[in-house]
């Protein structure tokens, strides 16, 4: 059984590898959200919907977004300004969030191919 000496040399050493990866991770997002805004940017422009390439395609596609609305807020908001009472409230709040409103917003995705 490893000591105490050599489990903590190891945390410390996983801990310093994990930082270095995220670092590195967050640097490699910030190139593929510009490298996604270029291929969106010019996928638009050309009026394309997909490129097909050798290992898979990218695909411009909407994506549904909806808003966001948290059922205990918008009973204490009712109640508060409408100045009805909780059950009328949850009726309201019921009706607004069963007719949600979705925006979509355009969006591009790999598919790799299997080899």
């Amino acid at each position: 059984m490893e000591n105490i000496q050599e489990k903590l040399k190891l945390y410390l050493d996983l801990n310093k590898e994990i930082t270095e990866f995220r670092k590195k991770q967050r640097d490699q997002k910030k190139i593929m959200e510009q490298l996604e805004k270029e291929i969106f940017d010019y996928m638009s422009t050309n009026n394309m919907d997909n490129i097909s390439l050798k290992d898979g395609e990218i695909i411009l596609y909407d994506k549904k977004i909806s808003q966001s609305f948290k059922r205990p807020a918008i009973v204490e908001k009712l109640t508060e300004k409408l100045k009805c009472d909780e059950k009328k409230a949850e009726d309201i709040a019921e009706s607004l969030l069963s007719n949600k409103v979705y925006s979509l917003e355009k969006k591009i995705k790999v598919n790799i191919k299997k080899k």
